[in-house]
């Protein structure tokens, strides 16, 4: 019983330890993030500033000023219809993993391009507006165009989801898209 005890108040004792411990370093990054250093303080005297974190250390980060290269504009390529898509008969047709015809086989779908479509990432255009590959931004999502359909025409974009209640959620909505611009 006393073995027990002793045992008890060891955890309790290593317990508070590593609670100290994690005290300090939170004050210690806090203290860190508060006073900005020589550097930041002279770049921000520059109007472009952009600040990039790098981690010197695992618990400390450190602010160091980037160069106005690394700079990302996002470029207006107006409103476009966007709806949606999954990899069912309904959405796919023929080219669906599901459909009668590729029951029994060893069948992979894939994008027009070759790839295997991935929700949150995958999207279907009109390849004459935007080519395979193309990066686009919708609401602050940065998909790749990878497919394309026959109803996306034009200034229209399907987003692929996995399930087909997904695709049927987000409906037909119209959406500014961009795309990335290097200053």
């Amino acid at each position: 019983m006393k073995s027990c005890r002793e045992l008890l108040i060891k955890c309790r004792k290593a317990l508070l330890i590593s609670l100290a411990l994690n005290l300090v370093l939170l004050i210690a990054l806090i203290v860190s993030l508060a006073i900005p250093s020589k550097a930041v303080t002279e770049q921000n005297s520059q109007s472009s500033f952009v600040p990039d974190v790098t981690i010197q250390s695992p618990f400390i980060p450190t602010v160091t000023p980037c160069s106005s290269e690394t700079v990302v504009e996002y470029e207006s390529l107006g409103e476009f219809k966007v709806t949606a898509y999954c990899p069912c008969v309904k959405c796919c047709g023929i080219w669906s993993a599901d459909h009668p015809s590729r029951i029994g086989t060893d069948y992979i779908q894939k994008t027009a391009s070759g790839t295997i479509p991935k929700a949150g990432h995958t999207v279907a255009a009109d390849i004459s507006v935007l080519p395979y590959g193309t990066v686009i931004i919708i609401d602050g999502h940065e998909y790749t165009v990878e497919d394309r359909g026959g109803a996306v025409d034009g200034n229209s974009i399907d987003i692929f989801f996995e399930s087909h209640q997904d695709a049927l959620n987000w409906g037909v909505q119209y959406k500014t898209i961009y795309i990335k611009g290097d200053k």
